[in-house]
């Protein structure tokens, strides 16, 4: 592991899904697996990851709860989320979801790895251009 990585965090309750995507990413970054939404939302508060890979559709704690959940700790709601979906969402799930969590992306699965690397670099640069402009300048 190195520690220079950044984190990514993907909850699915796909098994084989979870495997493709850390070996998407786990070349480039930190891959954390979570196979539901109760140990996505533990992990997260734990490691802190700089983006999270969440699918929306899962039983027990839905992807929505998820979202619900980092949102209300002070400490994940601004880590950057990417919803993954087998199912077409309405618009206005789409921009509730936006204003109440840092939802920067939505994805049908199944999903263009392509498309998914692309979307998780922009996530993330994004990001650290944010912390940029939040730092004092000297």
């Amino acid at each position: 592991m190195n520690p220079q990585k950044e984190t990514i965090l993907a909850i699915d309750d796909d098994p084989v899904f979870l495997e493709l995507l850390a070996a998407t990413f786990d070349k480039d970054y930190r891959v954390l697996q979570a196979k539901d939404g109760a140990d996505g939302l533990r992990l997260a508060r734990e490691e802190l990851p700089h983006l999270i890979l969440l699918d929306l559709m899962m039983p027990l704690i839905s992807g929505l709860e998820v979202v619900r959940g980092l949102q209300a700790d002070m400490d994940t709601r601004a880590i950057p989320v990417i919803l993954l979906t087998g199912c077409k969402m309405a618009k206005s799930t789409e921009n509730m979801l936006r204003d109440n969590v840092n939802v920067v992306s939505f994805i049908n699965k199944p999903c263009s790895f392509d498309t998914l690397t692309s979307q998780v670099r922009a996530a993330l640069d994004h990001r650290i251009t944010a912390e940029l402009d939040d730092k004092p300048s000297t």
